[in-house]
């Protein structure tokens, strides 16, 4: 059988503590493996980090895992230990590429993330919108859980139709980097199919607070519809001040890729009313897991799960079931 070694992690770990900016947290014993989940604690995505770190646990917890955890300036890191194989097992073997995994949010955290993990051989999961990740950037070791850009687009621009048929004039607000860009580019396409002309597009740079002058310019552009393409505090900001403008609630508001509650539940109930929401996740998903994972989730912080904890929960368990299954079979070598 093929264990683990404590240099091994030691290496993997000191790569990334180096490469990534986590915390130098990893100090694994023999027969150990060691699993990462990288959150952002600043910036634009500072709502969001809390949020992974809460699914990721949960899912740990469920299996008795012995969680770490340690703080950066800029990122969180918490790292957890499943045990090796029992010795016994002669039939089962861990693959040696599958020795230290993480789960990232933030495309620009992660894409030094893949790459550290196509390096190093390990299994990498990210869930956001980008396709430069999903797609050119994409390797082996390296899993996708949210939907993507055009998955994305497809959804929100086909269901929005159906029930505004006459709302062809749209104007954009996207979120200048590779997830605004993926996002911008399949609404665009899908929109063509619906006869949608694209008034204007303004993109705003990552943690903009200030978006005056973008609305005041959408409202020149008299659109039917706004939508915006961006995410966490960039979206709550940007809702907020198309509702001071006064362009909502008389125009429909579309968030195209949204957290979902932890948006929501920071907008007013004006701010809600007529406004349209994308999510990867929401907490009336009727599946046994999910049913499951929103009832804890709710005992446990008084609130709905959305789409940031339940990707970040949903990614360890892919992970781990992963490892059940590794144990009970031969693993071959890539």
């Amino acid at each position: 059988m093929n264990h683990i070694k404590r240099r091994d992690v030691l290496k993997i770990g000191a790569l990334a503590a180096t490469g990534l900016g986590f915390p130098a947290i990893l100090r694994a014993q023999s027969k150990e493996i060691v699993i990462l989940g990288l959150w952002d604690q600043t910036g634009a995505f500072a709502d969001v980090g809390p949020l992974n770190d809460r699914g990721m646990r949960m899912a740990l917890e469920e299996r008795d895992m012995k969680i770490l955890a340690g703080r950066s300036s800029t990122s969180r890191a918490t790292a957890a230990r499943r045990p090796a194989p029992p010795p016994g097992a002669r039939k089962r073997r861990w693959t040696p590429k599958a020795r230290s995994s993480s789960s990232a949010r933030g495309p620009r955290r992660c894409a030094r993330g893949i790459e550290v993990a196509k390096r190093k051989k390990v299994v990498h999961l990210f869930s956001g919108g980008t396709e430069d990740i999903s797609g050119s950037r994409c390797h082996r070791y390296s899993f996708q859980w949210a939907a993507s850009p055009y998955t994305a687009a497809k959804t929100v621009v086909d269901n929005f139709m159906k029930a505004n048929p006459k709302a062809k004039r749209w104007h954009l607000l996207v979120a200048d980097y590779a997830f605004g860009w993926s996002v911008e580019k399949y609404i665009k396409e899908v929109g063509k199919t619906h006869g949608i002309e694209f008034v204007g597009a303004d993109r705003h740079p990552l943690g903009e607070r200030e978006f005056s002058n973008y609305v005041q310019k959408a409202a020149a552009n008299k659109p039917d519809v706004v939508v915006m393409i961006n995410f966490g505090g960039d979206a709550v900001a940007g809702a907020r001040e198309i509702f001071n403008f006064g362009l909502t609630p008389k125009l429909p508001l579309i968030m195209s890729w949204s957290s979902g509650v932890e948006e929501l539940v920071q907008l007013a109930p004006e701010i809600r009313d007529n406004l349209w929401v994308g999510t990867n996740f929401y907490y009336t998903a009727d599946t046994p897991v999910a049913k499951s994972f929103v009832k804890s989730y709710q005992a446990r912080f008084k609130l709905p799960p959305g789409y940031a904890p339940s990707a970040a929960y949903s990614m360890t368990r892919m992970l781990l079931a992963g490892f059940d299954k590794a144990s009970r079979m031969m693993c071959r070598p890539w």
